[in-house]
């Protein structure tokens, strides 16, 4: 993104823990220091205000939008949509516990089959691929039913003809019109999640993907430069990945949310990696990376500074796991080469 107009061409950038804040140099690298920030720090809940420090971070020209609190304001306006609310986290908390339940399972069983003495590598390879399979197809399922529920919660409640919600929306849209740029903080992934869709914040961060005679490229068209970090990062992605592995009452395993708002493609975000993951153990990072396929595993680390492409794919060097587990840098595929090229190259090696 060129420093002398960072509007041009928005990208989003996708930075580490802020415990040490880098964000005024990486503001100020992107031109962005200074201009005016619509703030979210909805993922804090009831510190939601407490964003002075942020605001001198960025400049000092902020505004928060405020949407935990406005939240807040639209259940007590309508009870009724509060209930089904409710009602819609309770059922996807058990549909959570329930999932976890089959996964940890499935983490034994990988563990039992690479503890078996093999008499053929192989075969221990395909089961574990086996199980791994499994997992995937229960990741797959479980994104649907979350999925189909927030889709029949909203069908059944219609909160974009509610009062509350179309007075909070209308306040919402105004104050990001009148904004340069978004900063999208961590916190609660949940409560964050839930708050961006009740006040509709996708088409305020990009526009619906272009249609062409082939149909729509699947790209998002971001309309304002993002900085995002920890459940921030992770909500703009396709999907939001939780991840813990140092349980001690249970096979920590990790889990999938729900569908995020997809302004990334091809990307898991995994923020604070080296204090959330056993990044010594080669073989629990391939299953995460495994399961995570086609997807890159990003590596969100303390030094993380990542701005992806205008199409919302990584860019080259962003620290991945590969599919060994180990830690390596990303490597975009290389351009399908033209009839001509292919043929010249032919000739070459001949």
């Amino acid at each position: 993104m060129p420093a002398d107009d960072p509007f041009a061409d928005p990208r989003i950038t996708l930075l580490g823990p802020q415990r040490e804040p880098r964000v005024p140099k990486v503001a100020e690298r992107l031109g962005l220091r200074g201009r005016r920030f619509a703030i979210i720090t909805a993922g804090w809940r009831d510190r939601e205000s407490e964003d002075e420090l942020l605001t001198d971070l960025l400049g000092g020209n902020t505004v928060n939008l405020g949407l935990w609190s406005l939240m807040q304001r639209v259940w007590e306006r309508d009870p009724e949509l509060a209930e089904g609310d409710r009602r819609r986290r309770l059922i996807h908390t058990e549909m959570q516990e329930l999932y976890l339940i089959g996964l940890e399972q499935a983490v034994v069983a990988i563990r039992r089959i690479r503890e078996h003495n093999p008499r053929d590598e192989r075969v221990v390879d395909m089961a574990v691929e086996d199980v791994l399979e499994v997992m995937r197809r229960m990741d797959a399922r479980h994104l649907e039913r979350v999925a189909d529920l927030n889709h029949s919660f909203y069908a059944r409640y219609e909160p974009q003809h509610r009062d509350a919600v179309v007075d909070g929306r209308f306040h919402v849209g105004r104050l990001v019109a009148d904004c340069e740029a978004i900063a999208v903080t961590g916190g609660h992934v949940g409560v964050l999640m839930g708050a961006l869709h009740l006040f509709n914040l996708a088409p305020a961060l990009a526009a619906p993907p272009p249609v062409t005679d082939a149909g729509a490229d699947g790209t998002p068209v971001l309309l304002r430069p993002v900085l995002a970090w920890g459940a921030g990062a992770m909500v703009l992605t396709e999907r939001v990945l939780l991840f813990y592995d140092h349980a001690v009452s249970s096979p920590s395993v990790s889990e999938l949310l729900m569908n995020g708002l997809g302004l990334t493609r091809g990307i898991v975000a995994l923020p604070s990696p080296k204090e959330r993951l056993a990044m010594r153990d080669p073989d629990r990072m391939s299953v995460l990376v495994r399961r995570a396929a086609p997807a890159h595993a990003l590596l969100l680390d303390e030094q993380a500074e990542v701005t992806l492409t205008a199409g919302g794919h990584l860019p080259a060097g962003a620290r991945i796991l590969g599919p060994d587990g180990a830690v390596t840098t990303y490597a975009p595929p290389a351009p399908p080469a033209r009839d001509g090229e292919a043929s010249a190259r032919e000739e070459e090696s001949a």
